[in-house]
């Protein structure tokens, strides 16, 4: 194993808002987060998120967190359950109940034509917010409810213990989500030039993250490459950043 294989990084596989596939082509935002150069979990399945798996990992990793269930985080979801157990693989889904509940009810609807139940799918995996969930014998995730028109809830990496990464996920603008988000000194978070109530402004994102000097912050969810802040430090598909170290 190389060096720069060495321990947790994440990888970028896109940026984009709700109609930045449909209408531009472009990967919906999402990430993968890699242990010692193995992708162990890859963050949302929205549109386009499929090919971006294909083109920078060759495969969908086995671990999938849903972090809400909008088309722009889960629309890939249900076709790609189908299409990976035909193909005799069973992925692993992760969600907070209360994302659980709408996934089953609405996004996965259609695979009950099938006749067969959701355990025939996937191996489904609740992970209530506040409670740490381990992804690997060193990586645990604890989500967090983010502020959104939909249950949506972010989360913080840990690293044998250490927070590392906090993952905003959507979220209208919070001084309190960001600081159990910031617990982590690296953090990704969803931020575009004009905020709602349920996505942060550039301006306002980039005020909090002046009084925070010591942390690196990327920004997700923007949209196109020509959307992306100029304030900030943005992500685009095909970054890789290392944050860890590798195993002893």
């Amino acid at each position: 194993m190389s060096s720069k294989d060495a321990g947790l990084s994440f990888l970028c596989l896109g940026t984009g808002r709700g109609a930045t596939a449909v209408y531009d082509g472009e990967p919906s935002s999402a990430i993968t987060l890699r242990m010692n150069g193995h992708d162990v979990l890859l963050v949302d399945i929205g549109f386009g998120v499929v090919q971006a798996c294909k083109r920078w990992l060759g495969a969908i990793p086995d671990t999938i967190l849903v972090t809400h269930n909008h088309s722009d985080h889960a629309g890939e979801l249900p076709v790609v359950l189908a299409a990976e157990a035909a193909a005799g693989r069973r992925l692993r889904v992760v969600a907070e109940p209360a994302v659980g509940v709408r996934l089953k009810a609405h996004r996965l609807h259609e695979l009950e034509s099938t006749g067969e139940p959701l355990a025939a799918f996937c191996d489904w995996v609740d992970t209530p917010a506040g409670q740490a969930w381990p992804l690997t014998p060193r990586l645990s995730l604890c989500l967090l409810r983010a502020r959104h028109s939909e249950p949506c809830f972010g989360f913080v990496a840990s690293l044998d213990g250490e927070p590392i990464l906090g993952y905003g996920g959507d979220s209208a603008v919070d001084s309190d989500y960001y600081d159990r988000l910031f617990a982590a000194p690296n953090v990704i978070l969803d931020a575009r030039a004009t905020g709602n109530n349920e996505h942060a402004d550039f301006d306002t994102v980039a005020a909090y993250i002046a009084g925070r000097p010591t942390h690196r912050v990327w920004i997700t969810g923007y949209g196109r490459a020509d959307q992306a802040p100029a304030s900030m430090t943005p992500i685009y598909p095909g970054d890789a950043v290392a944050l860890g170290s590798g195993a002893a």
